[in-house]
């Protein structure tokens, strides 16, 4: 298994995907899915590392929309 941040442009578009699915739900659906069957699916031993990677994007977006509501600073994460 890889150490996180480690896999290059795919870090940073698992990265983003999950960040953007603060505000497109579907991405979460659509990137397990792929995550999960494409290629070797959960038998490839990096899966881990790409859905936390995934997982610390969505964090990280739902964690500053939060802390600018909490100081009401006024942002737009309109699509």
């Amino acid at each position: 298994m890889r150490k996180l941040w480690t896999d290059g442009w795919n870090s940073f578009w698992h990265f983003t995907f999950g960040a953007l699915t603060y505000k497109i739900p579907v991405i979460l659906f659509i990137f397990l899915v792929y995550q999960l069957f494409a290629n070797q699916g959960v038998y490839e031993k990096n899966v881990s590392v790409d859905i936390l990677e995934y997982f610390i994007g969505l964090t990280s977006m739902m964690a500053a929309a939060h802390t600018l509501d909490y100081f009401q600073i006024k942002y737009s994460l309109k699509v």
